[in-house]
């Protein structure tokens, strides 16, 4: 049925300064049954011809390119439809990934036939691939890593392999117009279907720079009311696919408190509304099959944000 284990999907625009590099991390993998498929999106630098360079060189390389730029999710989507695989595995052209990584979480999905999804953790680099910072989310858990989507994202998308035949079966694919946090949403669609799992092992050097996809978005001006107001979209989505119910009033504090950027509670009142709110989902779980989970990660929260409050700073 499928006509090679693992399909690294790769989109790329003007990645030529770093493109080589993530090619040679899949090339490298101890584990060798593999194809990846990368797809141009109209790029305008020598990303294509640095490409088939290495296409001449090894013909588990495929090349597509887009007619024009479509943007990520849309690339994305389209090197995942051209997979062979029976496993999906995500990588960006400026990152790395360590060369056990494919085996690893190959040999997770293979022992475990009822974990749809795992993902793991990441260094992260920068331009000249130093190491700045080590993140670790140690979730193994599916329905606390479940629960725990109702709140942030916790899965580094580069780290991410799942079953090709579960995405299919559902209908999964990233949503175009999220301005960098399509991933999110699409790791919460994945969890209302299936199951998600990690392993305690580094997956992906993410090279964090100002050219980086989520940074153009993050950090320009221009995007931000826009971001603020998908987030939001994203936390009602996690909210009402978990089957949780809230006034509109609640969900705008709900998801001004969880707002991206640790957001400051600034008054009494505000810790109030929150309080009650997290109480109002805690009853609404108990119903659930991941009521301990659900509570456990809205009683952390409550605390993180109370501890991040600006009443502390009077």
């Amino acid at each position: 049925m499928y006509k090679t284990k693992v399909s690294i999907v790769m989109p790329s625009y003007n990645k030529g300064k770093f493109i080589e590099k993530a090619i040679e991390s899949v090339v490298s993998q101890s584990f060798k049954d593999w194809e990846l498929i990368i797809v141009d999106d109209a790029s305008t630098d020598n990303s294509v011809e640095l490409i088939r360079q290495k296409m001449n060189k090894d013909n588990r390389i495929v090349l597509w390119q887009n007619n024009k730029n479509m943007g990520i999710a849309a690339t994305r989507n389209r090197a995942i439809g051209l997979a062979k695989g029976k496993y999906i595995a995500l990588l960006d052209a400026d990152d790395i990934s360590p060369s056990e990584r494919l085996e690893k979480e190959v040999d997770f999905l293979e022992k475990h036939e009822d974990i749809d999804v795992v993902f793991g953790g990441f260094l992260e680099i920068d331009e000249n691939d130093n190491i700045k910072q080590t993140y670790f989310t140690p979730l193994k858990n599916p329905q606390y890593i479940k629960a725990n989507l109702m709140v942030c994202n916790v899965i580094p998308n580069g780290t991410g392999m799942y079953r090709k035949n579960f995405v299919q079966q559902f209908n999964l694919e990233y949503k175009d117009g999220y301005l960098g946090m399509e991933d999110y949403l699409f790791w919460i669609e994945c969890s209302l279907h299936g199951r998600i799992s990690s392993i305690p092992e580094v997956c992906l050097y993410w090279r964090n720079t100002a050219e980086n996809g989520t940074n153009t978005y993050l950090k320009n001006e221009k995007y931000k009311s826009k971001r603020e107001e998908k987030y939001a979209e994203i936390l009602n989505y996690a909210l009402e696919g978990n089957g949780f119910c809230l006034t509109e009033r609640e969900r705008q504090v709900y998801c001004k408190v969880l707002a991206e950027g640790k957001y400051k509670i600034e008054t009494l009142d505000c810790i109030e509304d929150f309080f009650e709110i997290i109480k109002k989902i805690c009853y609404q779980a108990e119903e659930k099959d991941n009521v301990e989970e659900i509570r456990k990660v809205m009683k952390r929260q409550f605390g993180r944000s109370l501890e991040n409050a600006y009443i502390w700073d009077n």
